[in-house]
């Protein structure tokens, strides 16, 4: 807090914490970044949010819940002499910080905060600026700069990664009296980054309620830049780290888009050189276990952060909060894309289906082949067990001085056609049976005759025999049959 607080009117004033009062306007813009954390370092890494910013009466729940809140990585301040942009050249900044804030996801999204002196419209040509990263400190650019302080080398081509296209600009100043409140004007040029006028219905500029309730209190929401006039301290740090989470759950989402795609791009081509259903099977099983993961980093990376009333008791707070996801889109992109996993999910269940189908019947191929020869040998071996079984015995029945072939054994040969007869006539019996209940089953009634009949005995429903078509009505003794009345024609006086 900047003071002791103010008193509300009324008989039995109540404190509360002061309005921001600055003679400057600050301007921060946050950016998203590709640089992460090993998630078993996080803890270590990031300070609780609440012993680094003014958070008033909200900081022990943002303590409380750091763990799903962002934390302040690092925060230094910077030289403002050295700072040189390519638009603004009115004057030069009071102050300037550069935050690195660390998301629950493991991200790092880098914040820029600059206090100017001036007007709004005199300050659209910075947050150009700003917003795309055109200004330098000491002549580094302030990509390279942030990637230096966090420890982030080149890659294998020698190139530093920069920011991503995910950020959000946040534009605070003090408002005293409500004469000093910006009007709609103003509030647009400043949203949209221009000094041009414009026609109000059609407009994506949010006004949430709990942020415009006084009237020295603004706050306007646009897709890439948000207007807040005349609130406490402690409102503005908490609307900065609700838009850190923003603009580092909109930029996990993209991330999640783009494996999404590249999954759909490997399940396309899964069949082109491979024939075999095991490695089919793998590239399948591979995807799977990449959409579960992409599953649960979109569950609580993305839609986990856009709420924060559970969190954080505060009414403006949430007020902006989740204006802030929906005027960024996460909100609406994020059904979309788990719409996306959830079909591409169910696409790789139905691909693995099939594949155990033919897995199913290769191996039923195997077991007929090894039935049939496993079947051919016990026939045969069994065949000649017998034969030979019989010859081998020693019984008057059994004459040594004998060929096998002698007609005098034309009695064993007989018994022994006579039991393969009897094997093939059961095989012939249980082979016509199975094609009898085929055909049994084909001749089953249809789909919808059997639903009709299941809501005849369940819900009551009534079904109609087809009734005879009626007959014409019989002509009674001794009528007469009217006469065919000719049409007069026109021509014809009635």
């Amino acid at each position: 807090m900047s003071g002791a607080g103010t008193l509300s009117d009324g008989q039995n004033p109540l404190p509360f914490d002061p309005y921001a009062s600055r003679e400057t306007l600050r301007l921060t813009t946050v950016y998203a970044t590709s640089w992460t954390y090993d998630p078993t370092t996080v803890d270590q890494a990031a300070g609780r949010p609440g012993d680094v910013l003014n958070l008033g009466r909200l900081a022990r729940y943002y303590n409380t819940s750091d763990q799903q809140l962002p934390r302040v990585l690092r925060h230094e301040a910077l030289d403002c002499s050295s700072l040189a942009c390519q638009r603004w050249h009115a004057s030069e900044p009071v102050s300037a910080q550069l935050w690195h804030f660390l998301v629950p996801s493991g991200q790092v999204v880098v914040a820029l905060t600059v206090d100017v002196p001036g007007t709004l419209i005199e300050a659209i040509p910075l947050l150009e600026d700003l917003y795309y990263a055109s200004i330098s400190c000491t002549g580094v650019p302030l990509e390279q700069l942030a990637a230096d302080r966090i420890g982030c080398g080149p890659n294998g081509d020698g190139t530093v990664p920069g920011f991503l296209p995910e950020r959000h600009q946040l534009v605070f100043r003090s408002v005293d009296t409500p004469d000093q409140a910006p009007n709609g004007d103003i509030v647009q040029r400043v949203i949209y980054r221009t000094d041009l006028p414009y026609r109000a219905e059609h407009s994506s500029i949010r006004y949430p309620a709990e942020l415009n309730r006084r009237p020295t209190t603004i706050g306007a929401l646009g897709p890439y830049v948000s207007l807040l006039c005349g609130h406490q301290d402690y409102i503005e740090n908490c609307v900065l780290l609700s838009a850190v989470q923003a603009v580092g759950s909109a930029a996990r989402l993209r991330e999640i888009r783009a494996v999404a795609y590249t999954y759909v791009h490997r399940f396309r081509h899964r069949a082109t050189g491979q024939g075999d259903a095991h490695e089919r099977r793998t590239t399948l099983e591979d995807i799977s276990d990449g959409l579960s993961q992409l599953e649960v980093e979109l569950s609580y990376s993305v839609e986990a952060g856009a709420e924060i009333g559970m969190l954080v008791p505060a009414l403006r707070v949430e007020s902006f909060h989740q204006e802030l996801f929906a005027a960024i889109g996460v909100t609406e992109r994020a059904a979309t894309i788990g719409q996306m996993l959830n079909r591409l999910g169910n696409a790789i269940a139905a691909e693995l289906t099939s594949v155990e189908s033919m897995e199913q019947r290769a191996a039923d191929r195997r077991r007929v082949r090894t039935v049939v020869a496993v079947t051919f040998v016990t026939t045969v071996s069994g065949t000649l067990g017998l034969l030979f079984g019989f010859f081998g015995i020693n019984a008057s029945q059994v004459d040594q001085n004998r060929s096998m072939f002698d007609d005098h054994y034309t009695p064993i040969y007989a018994l022994i056609a006579t039991i393969l007869l009897c094997a093939l006539a059961i095989f012939t019996g249980m082979r016509l049976q199975e094609r009898w209940e085929e055909r049994r089953d084909r001749s089953r009634n249809r789909t919808w005759e059997s639903t009709h009949r299941l809501l005849a005995r369940e819900a009551g429903a009534v079904i109609l025999d087809p009734a005879p078509p009626p007959s014409p009505p019989q002509r009674l003794p001794g009528s007469r049959r009217p006469e065919t009345r000719t049409r007069p024609s026109r021509t014809t006086p009635h």
